[in-house]
């Protein structure tokens, strides 16, 4: 059974409290919607070229702007069809927005691989499959490989998926008030909390032979978009991420080596909290301008 170890700490409750806080404004407020969908369409390119950025890609702004405008009509470089691809994963799981009773499955996890790796490197041969090979994760230092983890056997990838998956699901409960009146165990954890353990765990796992972080940061996606913290798709952690690459690896490492999830929930919550104060701010200069213009 998958029970992962972090403490609630100061920080963490201080970051899960921004995201709340911003969370109940978004909802609250009125933005003019030609602003929301600039806004959204900008957020989405930016965040699907900074996943591929973080990977290694060349791609440019520029070149991710136009390319989300048209696609060229002509054979697509790897970092230009990686990119599309991150895009066409946004739309995927859209479908899944606010399902909160839901069971996420491993076809969910498969099916998103399977469009993040379509047309790369020959990625068709393992789109959509968890790997049957053994893997590494680790860097190139002067010529020589520098293991950092090794994921499980491929043996144990579909049993490693299914536990995790078993967890997401208790934790989604609530006890009910008797059950709880009783002493039951209350397995709840917070949404925020959860996409960013299954972040770390997927990468842990590393179930697929080609994606697995662009992957995991898709799936993590998904699981704040059906629980309610889309924040109207005004958020992009992947930039967070790719503009402090070393202390993302750094803390999903960190995690690999105590076991301990406390110092990765308070880097990913840090991001999170990080875009919603931003988001917030800009937000209620929109929603201040709508107000204007209705009493005037």
């Amino acid at each position: 059974m998958f029970s992962p170890d972090f403490t609630l700490s100061p920080l963490l409750q201080r970051q899960l409290l921004t995201i709340e806080r911003t969370r109940g404004f978004l909802e609250a407020v009125r933005l003019k919607p030609d602003w929301a969908a600039r806004t959204r369409h900008q957020v989405t390119v930016e965040d699907a070229l900074a996943s591929v950025q973080v990977e290694g890609s060349s791609l440019t702004r520029e070149e991710a702007f136009a390319l989300a405008d048209e696609a060229p009509d002509r054979e697509l470089r790897d970092s230009e069809q990686e990119f599309l691809n991150m895009l066409r994963a946004f739309r995927a799981i859209e479908d899944l927005k606010g399902e909160r009773d839901y069971t996420v499955r491993a076809r969910d996890l498969r099916g998103i691989q399977g469009i993040l790796v379509d047309g790369v490197r020959g990625g068709h041969r393992h789109a959509g499959r968890f790997r049957q090979e053994a893997v590494a994760v680790g860097d190139r230092v002067d010529g020589e490989v520098v293991v950092h983890h090794q994921p499980p056997s491929w043996t144990e990838v579909e049993a490693e998926i299914e536990t995790l998956l078993d967890w997401m699901e208790r934790v989604k409960q609530k006890p009910s008030s008797a059950r709880a009146h009783r002493g039951a165990p209350d397995p709840w954890t917070h949404p925020v909390l959860v996409a960013g353990i299954v972040q770390h765990r997927l990468v842990w796992i590393h179930p697929f032979v080609d994606g697995n972080g662009r992957s995991a940061r898709m799936f993590s996606t998904l699981l704040l978009h059906q629980r309610g913290y889309d924040f109207q798709y005004l958020f992009n952690l992947s930039d967070y991420y790719n503009r402090n690459r070393d202390k993302y690896y750094q803390a999903l490492r960190t995690a690999d080596e105590t076991g301990d999830y406390t110092r990765w929930l308070e880097y990913f919550c840090g991001g999170f909290s990080l875009q919603m104060f931003r988001i917030r701010k800009q937000a209620a200069a929109n929603a201040a301008a709508v107000s204007a213009a209705v009493e005037g």
